[in-house]
């Protein structure tokens, strides 16, 4: 509640700050008030002064082999789907102060495993100046949903997280910008009825985040960038004090812009090159710190009228949920192909390995953790077909495999076959860098 009662004082202090600035010039001319004109304009519906776009989706229906991937004794089969709306509205005011608030609801529910059937909610609502040189952006997001925990441990958990952000952008040029962005998170987790993990006592901080971001765009369909990262990290509870950090980052890269309508999957280039380096001081006493590449790549290439390649990496620390250890480096890649087979009716296969890797010196309960590695690999099938205008259907098969030192079984496997439907037209988001892995 405090939260909520924060981020709406931000907003109506920042609205009331710049109602009264000198004369605006209709979207700017700043890059992210093209991008924000674009994404009102896009919007399907309008009643009165407000437009709207909304979706009603039906996520991951279908049977999951093991919906605890090796985490218990014994597989755990059962069939699932998650369901609901997806709506953003927003209020533009002369084009130059644009209101924007997106919902989505859902609810998950599974057959037989009736402790993890859940409510998930996902809220967020900013607010955006938009002048000739500068774009400011001013919001904040509520997060309360059961969901995996993560690629360390396979359990759904209950993850409360409030967040606050605020950016201010200066076009320098008509190829040149420079942007500042702050973000606070705070995450609250729930502890499992019952269980060894104590999430809430593991997991439970606040993380802030300054960027500072340079861009040069001298293509319509490139913009390469700058971004230099301070970012903070404070455990609220007193036995996992010893995971404070502090983290420095610098990364480069390049977006692939698509078209105001859409890129197709196998045309063009799309998607995102980050890359850089990270250093994370862990401010407990003997702690292992981590200093190296970091980023979050996804790239997807038209290699023929048809066909599209696609690539992906992901690396960086993640806390880890264990009482005994801070965190572990994670790194995932994978490679992919997308092929049309007719206009409306899209083949895709991804494939994708990852681990987990702890080093020496720390402690998992009253044993030494020595260098541990855990892998996983995932193959992934999906068949796209566009049934209309507003309808989507995605028919889907996952088989993966896992091999771990910490669950109860070394290796492990599960498959998934299932479907996703999308009727309507989902919420969308300004392009950042977004270079952070934690």
């Amino acid at each position: 509640m405090k939260m909520r009662r924060t981020i709406f004082g931000g907003l109506c202090v920042i609205f009331l700050l710049f109602i009264g600035q000198g004369r605006a010039f209709a979207w700017g001319n700043t890059w992210m008030g093209a991008a924000l004109e674009q994404m009102v304009t896009a919007a399907r519906w309008k009643v009165g002064a407000f437009k709207y776009t909304a979706a009603f989706r039906i996520d991951n229906a279908g049977y999951d082999s093991d919906i605890y991937f090796g985490m218990m004794a014994n597989p755990v089969p059962d069939y699932t789907i998650t369901a609901g709306p997806d709506i953003q509205i927003f209020l533009p005011l002369k084009k130059r102060i644009v209101f924007d608030v997106s919902e989505s609801p859902q609810y998950v529910f599974f057959f037989d495993t009736k402790r993890e059937r859940a409510l998930n909610n996902t809220f967020a609502g900013r607010v955006h100046f938009v002048f000739d040189r500068f774009y400011i952006q001013a919001g904040g997001g509520l997060i309360d949903a059961k969901q995996r925990l993560s690629t360390e441990v396979n359990l759904n958990v209950r993850i409360k997280q409030d967040d606050l952000t605020g950016l201010v952008l200066w076009q320098a040029s008509r190829e040149t910008s420079f942007a500042l962005q702050y973000r606070r998170s705070e995450f609250r987790y729930e502890n499992l009825t019952a269980g060894t993990f104590s999430f809430s006592e593991n997991l439970n901080r606040r993380e802030s985040f300054v960027n500072f971001m340079a861009y040069l765009q001298q293509h319509s369909k490139t913009r390469f960038y700058l971004d230099g990262e301070y970012g903070s990290f404070a455990f609220t509870e007193t036995i996992s004090g010893f995971k404070d950090a502090r983290s420095y980052g610098v990364y480069g890269g390049v977006e692939f812009l698509p078209s105001v309508e859409g890129q197709g999957q196998t045309t063009g280039v799309s998607g995102r090159i980050n890359l850089g380096y990270r250093r994370l001081d862990v401010l407990g006493h003997g702690a292992k710190d981590y200093s190296g590449l970091a980023g979050n790549t996804a790239v997807s290439i038209g290699i023929m009228r048809f066909t599209a390649i696609r690539a992906f990496f992901s690396r960086g620390p993640q806390f880890s949920a264990y009482s005994g250890l801070t965190y572990y480096l994670q790194t995932i890649f994978g490679v992919g192909l997308a092929r049309s087979l007719s206009r409306k009716t899209t083949l895709t296969y991804d494939f994708y390995y990852g681990q987990n890797e702890y080093k020496g010196g720390e402690t998992l309960g009253d044993e030494v953790s020595g260098n541990r590695l855990d892998k996983y690999m995932a193959h992934s099938i999906g068949l796209n077909f566009r049934l209309g205008r507003a309808l989507e259907l995605n028919l889907m098969a996952n088989l993966g495999k896992r091999d771990s030192e910490f669950g109860p079984r070394p290796t492990s496997r599960h498959y998934f076959l299932g479907f996703s439907l999308t009727y309507g037209y989902s919420s969308g988001g300004l392009s950042m860098p977004g270079a952070r892995t934690f």
